[in-house]
């Protein structure tokens, strides 16, 4: 099934109105809204980022406009997440012949997290649609793809060894991961890797452009989650923005579900954001973009605060 069938059956639908009714509650929604998916060319790139605040305790949040000479076009979100003050916690619906679906919103209603983001791609055939497509480890219990996909990552937390950290992001490549004695009760595997330690972008360039969400873990052990607002970035380009954004000292980065599944939302006390994806390319001359799209996804990872 292609993007646009997987648009036919429902699991995407149109916000209209009602999303910017909902974002202009929120205490940091984008005065500017992006209405295309501008060309792919990284070249004459500048940045620049609002102040971190904190949204929650051990959880800061700050803004990264991208510009193209004078054009701006995408917007990076970023929340960096202290692992000794907040859990992560991974959800998945899929069963077999059975898989509600549910919109970032309603993820965080039922959760009750500070912070609900994307998980990882999923199948999207009828006979096993919302099974995950790589490994998810939930409350210890692992749940299985239907079909072997290579994964080169993987998110790890919440081990029974006090000693491990506590929030980690494993390069496959380097870092080694064994299900049958892993102390971790969380985890998902993905696919790329975007930056690895060693300063590298391993993977290869493409044209193919989307909202991305990313997860990385920085040198100072903090995890960090960055969706972006808009639909400039090819995976590769965004690893080139790591790799430059030098202030964000990240050590490792992994892609998650792009395109309409990438999304998320922030409900803390004073504070609240919302972004949902609708940009989505096989190239420049094959958009299918849906603006204003909300998708609903069978899984998501939920932040919450430790106690």
């Amino acid at each position: 099934m292609n993007r646009r069938d997987f648009i036919n059956i429902g699991a995407v639908f149109l916000a209209g109105g009602s999303l910017d009714r909902l974002l202009a509650k929120t205490d940091l929604s984008s005065k500017f809204r992006f209405n295309q998916v501008p060309p792919y060319r990284y070249e004459d790139i500048s940045t620049e980022d609002s102040k971190w605040i904190s949204v929650s305790p051990g959880i800061d949040f700050r803004k990264t406009k991208v510009y193209r000479k004078s054009e701006l076009v995408d917007i990076v979100v970023t929340a960096k997440i202290n692992p000794e003050k907040n859990r992560l916690k991974v959800f998945n619906n899929y069963t077999p012949y059975s898989c509600p679906l549910l919109t970032i919103e309603e993820w965080q209603e039922r959760t009750g997290a500070s912070l609900m983001f994307n998980s990882a791609m999923y199948e999207v055939d009828e006979k096993y649609f919302g099974a995950p497509r790589a490994l998810v480890i939930s409350g210890g219990k692992p749940k299985f793809p239907v079909t072997a996909h290579y994964v080169s990552g993987m998110v790890v937390a919440e081990p029974t060894d006090p000693s491990l950290p506590k929030i980690d992001l494993l390069d496959l490549r380097y870092d080694s991961f064994d299900l049958e004695t892993t102390l971790y009760t969380e985890g998902v595997q993905h696919w790329m890797i975007l930056l690895d330690r060693k300063g590298k972008i391993p993977i290869k360039e493409s044209d193919w452009q989307a909202n991305r969400t990313v997860v990385a873990k920085d040198k100072n052990k903090n995890f960090l989650v960055m969706t972006t607002e808009g639909g400039f970035f090819t995976l590769y380009n965004f690893g080139k923005f790591l790799k430059d954004k030098k202030d964000l000292n990240i050590e490792v980065a992994m892609n998650m579900d792009g395109g309409y599944e990438a999304q998320m939302y922030i409900n803390a006390p004073e504070f609240r954001y919302l972004t949902y994806g609708q940009f989505e390319t096989y190239g420049p001359n094959q958009n299918v973009s849906v603006l204003n799209a909300r998708c609903q996804i069978p899984a998501a990872i939920g932040i919450f605060p430790r106690k």
